[in-house]
């Protein structure tokens, strides 16, 4: 039996689990309940992550590139639907602003190619920390770093809404990382334990 909820109503289901233990038959060790944990509460803790990241501490809007200078509601808990539409289009503006300051337009592909190098944080972001701060740009490394995980939200709500399982899986990858740098222990436990049991545990009529 599928069971579909949140990840507290999980720990719930975890805790039944766990007490069931010393009973004599599968079916009582409740062995046929399955958790799935809801998409649309990653979504929320990603938004959060994304919160805590560049919105809640004071030092994380110093910059000219910061997400939000003059924060108001969104300095203190905003909730998801305030969080998600400034992900939403705070990200299409940063994007398009990326655009903007690359203007050849002969070669689409090529030039997406070069925004995405040269804009999104990837394994080279750890050798620019790395650099003597006198030689180091914070405001550009925030902006990738922004840019990112703004990408990464905007492929997460992609993917579930056309139904993109894998897709969504290979996000869950890159939120387990984050969700794990900005406190949210539970949900990237929860997480791992989901993909570790999907592919490694249950049977192929599960999968």
């Amino acid at each position: 039996m599928l069971f579909h909820s949140d990840f507290g109503t999980g720990e719930h289901l975890q805790a039944a689990l766990q007490r069931c233990t010393i009973e004599s038959t599968p079916w009582n060790h409740l062995q046929h309940v399955i958790f799935i944990p809801g998409l649309f509460h990653l979504k929320m803790a990603s938004a959060d992550a994304i919160w805590r990241t560049f919105l809640q501490h004071s030092s994380a809007r110093l910059d000219e590139n910061a997400l939000m200078r003059d924060t108001g509601i969104y300095g203190s808990k905003p909730g998801f639907h305030r969080m998600h539409q400034l992900i939403t289009y705070s990200g299409i503006c940063w994007h398009l602003d990326c655009w903007r300051v690359e203007p050849l337009f002969d070669d689409l592909l090529a030039m997406a190619d070069a925004i995405a190098k040269e804009h999104v944080a990837d394994h080279r972001l750890r050798r620019m920390r790395s650099k003597d701060v006198t030689q180091r740009d914070g405001e550009y490394e925030n902006a990738l770093l922004l840019n990112k995980y703004m990408l990464l939200y905007e492929e997460l709500s992609y993917a579930m809404n056309i139904g993109d399982i894998r897709r969504v899986e290979m996000c869950i990858i890159a939120w387990i990382l984050i969700f794990k740098a900005t406190g949210k222990h539970k949900y990237a436990m929860h997480m791992s334990d989901f993909l570790s049991n999907v592919h490694f545990v249950y049977p192929d009529g599960l999968r």
